[in-house]
């Protein structure tokens, strides 16, 4: 049985951008909205990989230092509080607040990793599942990057495009 791609797969086939001189404007703008909501929910499982990257590191250096689980609990609100000021916002990158769907089904490769069970079993694991599992996030959130620079190449073609037919005033 053939396996259903998923929405990211798609748009990111080379196939989706390059068709779009022939789309309507509605299709257009559907494909963008889409992308939209894509990259949101692309977003959202990177900053999850993040903020348990983030905890896991903070629990090695945590045992290092001989503390204790309180320590680490105590602690969460520093080890997941925002790190400052971002890059600033491109004014194709307007801020939005799209939340993510509640039907995310991230569940290849690594991205099973973003919601399992290693924070509840955290105490237990030994060192060398958390550096195990520290160095599996790494590259889930090197992919997760990835995979949304090519979502934001996307979505920037589109906006081009649209931008374009406003210009010359082409439905």
């Amino acid at each position: 049985m053939a396996q259903h791609q998923r929405r990211v797969d798609r748009v990111l086939e080379p196939g989706y951008v390059d068709d779009r001189a022939s789309c309507s404007l509605e299709e257009l703008r559907s494909r963008h909205s889409e992308c939209l909501e894509i990259e949101t929910e692309v977003s959202y499982v990177r900053r999850l990989a993040q903020a348990r990257l983030d905890i896991l590191r903070a629990e090695l250096s945590r045992r290092a230092a001989g503390g204790s689980v309180g320590d680490l609990i105590a602690a969460l609100p520093q080890i997941l509080a925002d790190e400052g000021p971002r890059a600033p916002v491109t004014e194709s990158r307007l801020p939005r607040h799209l939340a993510p769907s509640m039907d995310i089904k991230w569940n290849r490769g690594l991205e099973h990793l973003a919601f399992d069970e290693t924070l509840a079993t955290l105490p237990t694991l030994s060192d060398a599942d958390l550096e195990s599992r520290i160095e599996q996030l790494s590259t889930l959130e090197r992919e997760l990057s990835e995979r949304r620079r090519s979502l934001h190449r996307v979505i920037e073609a589109i906006e081009l495009d649209l931008a374009s037919r406003h210009e010359v005033g082409r439905t």
